[in-house]
């Protein structure tokens, strides 16, 4: 049943860093925190204080992000002190955790990467788990699913390579959650099934549960009602031996859906209402407004409108409480469900207006989003650049270093020969001869350190220097990210205005001051309004789509004739108020292999083009046949024509605005989404151009049965 199921996303977003805490293997009493620091100023061997040093850095996560940083860099240098590259790594996989819960991600998956590097070199299989769970999260936190799934999955191989079951449960559990999220159930399914098999193995039971759950929302969202209430009654029974109050009310919630989906209403609500007295008394938001949603619709399905509207506005109030975005787009669009139900359609409107706004909102952030996480890529490939070149140079340094050390030990063992010498000279005049050359030696020794001064001042400079050059870069970084930011705030703002338009002749017909002509203008000049936007918003947002995922094709055998004639319908509006003629004579059937609605979006531009530029009693004609064993499709026009210097441009974005013989504003990105998709269809587009006799766009399409 459409609407009904709950957007478990978000709701995991708010509540899987609580899990992460509480899973911690120390747990953050300030007690406890404040007996292990004590201890830390005691003297102990290297392997205690190793120990000692985890156990703060996990204890200090709850409470003190940057703490955890801080005896995880202490780790790391004991670590490297004793010569023990498994702590290395686990410290390294600590300061990304670190770094991970204060949303600074791109030096969390630095740290992260760097701990797993060194786990792989040193086959440490439970460090490289960790690491790729840990950057999974990070991803997962970002919204970038196929990358979170890659390194859950390479997590989870790990897992199992070395029997670890805990790390494959858990791995399973998280991949199964995350294509739950993407719509894909059945997988989803399939790894929900496998961590109930362990769990049930093991006899664990909170995990049976959890499992349970997820198998029973899996079952649900492919209709398999029945069997949903199996694994929903099963998770039940075990959470209630438990005392799993969060769990019941979870519980509650699904069993409702289901019962719901049968129409069982009053059931339903039975569940519902259990699960939301549970949630208001654990002072559970998140999850009371996931209730609240699915009771407005159980209450609308039953016409009880008062009702729906009553639980619907304290949806919004709580998402509001909780200042979430995507809870009160959530609420806005069940308030709009109510309205409409009901037949109140000003209200409705006035909601409608509101959740766009709010979706609106919700995108602009999803945008900043992607390129924070474009940003991240960038810098993690910089970092491991600038990394390289800080292990070439900590390497030529070590070398230095040791030279210097050996060089000192030659200057003492020279300095106590020279002591005997001095004695026996005093005892033996006759050793002079020996005396002076030693002092000669020592003089060489000398000049050979001053070099070799000479040389780690050298590289002192060359240290400055690259400090400098990374900061002159860190603060390009920072001004190319603003210009980015204020790119898509003018988009967002161009896009925005002619709504406000719309708004602007809304709110002058509702003041009731315009005669039956004034409205008629007004109500043409919507019309114009709204087909304009839409147009622009359409293309805008496939040519978007194909510029940031790339344009993926579905080609099925069609008649064109038929799209043909579908698309004169949709424009015929246009082509009467500007009284002008239309004539297909794509009559007989012509079938093509390509993507339907790519070609139907590529001809509808190219008709709604020729009517915008067209004068009043100028003809269009639209053919369709084959040639040369293609299918060639034409849109001619007997308008003005297209310029020289137009027509070079015409598929390209240094010319995106022009102006209708009625002043309709043109947008260049149609053509070019046109080009595009024909080009995707292994078709060709071009035109013939005569100022006298009009323009003719000609489409080239493979015919059906040429793509075997």
């Amino acid at each position: 049943m459409p609407g009904i199921s709950f957007n478990i996303k978000w709701f995991k977003k708010y509540y899987c860093w609580v899990f992460l805490l509480l899973a911690q293997p120390c747990f953050a009493q300030k007690t406890k925190l404040d007996s292990l620091i004590a201890k830390l100023n005691q003297n102990m061997p290297d392997s205690s204080r190793v120990k000692l040093l985890r156990q703060l850095s996990s204890a200090s996560a709850p409470t003190n992000p940057q703490q955890k940083f801080f005896y995880a860099n202490a780790l790391k240098q004991l670590g490297e002190k004793t010569r023990n590259e498994t702590v290395v790594a686990d410290a390294f996989i600590n300061m990304g955790g670190s770094y991970a819960m204060r949303t600074k991600y791109d030096s969390s998956l630095y740290y992260l990467s760097l701990g797993y590097n060194k786990a792989e070199k040193l086959k440490f299989a439970m460090g490289m788990g960790r690491s790729l769970v840990n950057m999974g999260f990070v991803y997962e936190r970002l919204d970038d699913t196929r990358e979170s799934i890659k390194y859950y999955t390479l997590a989870l191989d790990v897992f199992k390579k070395n029997k670890i079951q805990k790390g494959i449960d858990q791995c399973s559990n998280n991949i199964g959650s995350l294509y739950y999220d993407m719509g894909q159930y059945k997988i989803a399914e399939s790894y929900f099934t496998e961590c109930l098999k362990s769990y049930t193995k093991s006899n664990d039971k909170a995990g049976m549960a959890s499992a349970l759950y997820g198998v029973g929302n899996c079952a649900q969202a492919l209709g398999r009602d029945q069997q949903a209430l199996e694994y929903f009654n099963q998770s039940m029974a075990i959470r209630t031996e438990m005392a799993n109050t969060n769990g019941i009310a979870l519980t509650h919630r699904g069993l409702g859906i289901v019962y719901l989906h049968l129409k069982q209403y009053n059931t339903s609500l039975e569940h519902l209402n259990a699960g939301l007295e549970i949630v208001k008394k654990i002072g559970d938001k998140y999850e009371e407004a996931a209730i609240l949603k699915i009771l407005v619709q159980t209450y609308v399905e039953m016409k009880d409108y008062r009702k729906a509207e009553e639980f619907a506005m304290e949806s919004l109030k709580i998402s509001y409480f909780m200042k979430s975005k995507t809870a009160a787009s959530l609420a806005l669009r069940n308030l709009v469900l109510v309205y409409q139900s009901k037949g109140d359609i000003k209200k409705a409107f006035d909601y409608q207006s509101k959740y766009v706004l709010t979706q609106d909102s919700i995108q602009e952030e999803r945008v900043l989003k992607d390129i924070t996480l474009t940003e991240i890529y960038r810098m993690r490939n910089e970092n491991a650049s600038l990394s390289k070149n800080n292990q070439d140079i900590t390497s030529k340094n070590t070398d230095y270093k040791e030279r210097i050390t050996h060089y000192s030990n030659v200057i003492v063992i020279t300095s106590i020969v020279l002591g005997f010498v001095i004695l026996l000279l005093l005892m033996l005049y006759h050793r002079n001869l020996e005396k002076q050359a030693t002092n000669k030696l020592l003089l060489e020794q000398k000049e050979e350190i001053a070099n070799i001064n000479h040389e780690l001042e050298t590289i002192n400079e060359e240290l400055t220097t690259q400090m400098e050059l990374t900061t002159t870069q860190n603060a390009e970084l920072e001004r190319l990210n603003d210009i980015k930011n204020k790119f898509f705030s003018i988009i967002s703002h161009d896009i925005r205005g002619p709504m406000v338009s719309l708004r602007s002749l809304f709110s002058i017909y509702r003041q009731g001051s315009i005669n039956d002509e004034e409205l008629r203008m007004l109500l043409a000049r919507l019309e114009d309004t709204i087909l304009s936007t839409s147009d622009f918003l359409d293309n805008l947002l496939e040519w978007s789509k194909s510029q940031l995922e790339g344009i993926v094709i579905n080609p099925v055998d069609f008649n064109i004739s038929d799209c043909i004639a579908e698309n004169i319908h949709l424009v015929e509006s246009k082509i009467e108020m500007k009284e002008m003629k239309v004539t297909n004579l794509a009559t007989d059937a012509v079938l093509v292999h390509a993507d339907q609605n790519m070609i139907r979006l590529v001809i509808r531009n190219l008709l709604s083009n020729s009517v915008k530029f067209c004068n009043p009693g100028d003809e269009i004609v639209l053919n369709a046949g084959v040639k040369d064993g293609k299918a060639l499709i034409s849109v001619h026009d007997t308008g003005p024509g297209i310029s020289d210097a137009d027509r070079e441009k015409l598929f390209s974005l240094e010319h995106v605005v022009s102006t209708g013989t009625q002043g309709e504003k043109g947008n260049h990105l149609g053509l070019i989404l046109c080009r595009d998709m024909v080009l995707q269809n292994k078709g060709n587009i071009w035109l013939d151009n005569d100022k006298n006799n009009g323009t003719t766009f000609w489409i080239e399409l493979p015919l059906a049965g040429q793509h075997t």
